[in-house]
């Protein structure tokens, strides 16, 4: 697996690969969730047999953390910068919790270069984040260990500042790629699902080709509350859609 730092502009961004390129079989580029550095993606990394691609974006992991820029379009322009750098062609994108609308942005945009896309137990909304939720991400601790050790409280403050709300549900059936969707199905977990039934609809009225994979354990931690299973499915939507 190797570790290196892509630049886009003044901001350093932490990457994380495994496996080469293939013609036959499509990369996959993994968008975490809010905070999630690059690292939380080793098991996908080391457990997908193609080649993978996990990075931080701006002020998470190790990527450096700029004073302003952290709206929708600023997060693009990292994609943009690991899709460019690591020469990227007919890939798929996994987008886990608010990765999936990051995720989503740039499919609407980039698909004729994409193969695939995976959303992880998100509506497909792009939200603000009011003061009140800044704090609440400040003090949040997950699995015994503070958010803060893989975000920087300067990037919550940015998110605040910076994120505006978008809604891509218009925009969804310009999509034309197959996708899958992870939906955690337990209500009894800590963090229940993100997806209610009218979300479930949209989206496979808006993708007719999607395909839903229910995670009964699951809450909306599905990488970490079902893990062999996460791993299985990535590989088996990889599979489906290879040459």
């Amino acid at each position: 697996m190797r570790s290196y730092f892509v630049n886009n502009g003044s901001v350093a961004l932490h990457v994380l690969e495994n496996g080469v390129a293939s013609p036959d079989v499509p990369s996959l580029l993994i968008i975490g969730g809010l905070w999630e550095p690059s690292e939380r993606a080793i098991p996908l990394l080391s457990g997908i047999s193609s080649h993978v691609v996990a990075f931080s974006f701006r002020g998470r992991g190790l990527s450096s953390t700029p004073q302003s820029g952290y709206d929708l379009t600023d997060h693009l322009t990292d994609i943009e910068a690991i899709v460019k750098h690591c020469e990227l062609q007919k890939y798929c994108i996994l987008g886990f919790s608010r990765g999936a609308s990051y995720a989503l942005g740039w499919s609407i945009q980039n698909q004729h270069n994409m193969q695939g896309l995976i959303l992880v137990d998100q509506p497909p909304i792009h939200r603000s984040l009011t003061a009140e939720t800044v704090q609440m991400w400040r003090e949040l601790v997950y699995l015994q260990v503070p958010i803060l050790n893989f975000m920087r409280s300067k990037a919550l403050e940015g998110l605040g500042n910076d994120a505006k709300e978008v809604d891509f549900s218009p925009q969804l059936s310009q999509i034309q790629l197959p996708v899958s969707l992870f939906v955690g199905k337990n209500k009894e977990s800590v963090i229940p699902s993100n997806i209610f039934d009218e979300t479930l609809h949209l989206y496979t009225q808006s993708f007719p080709s999607c395909q839903v994979v229910d995670f009964l354990q699951s809450g909306h931690m599905i990488p970490d509350e079902e893990e062999d299973k996460y791993i299985a499915e990535v590989n088996l939507f990889i599979k489906k859609i290879s040459k």
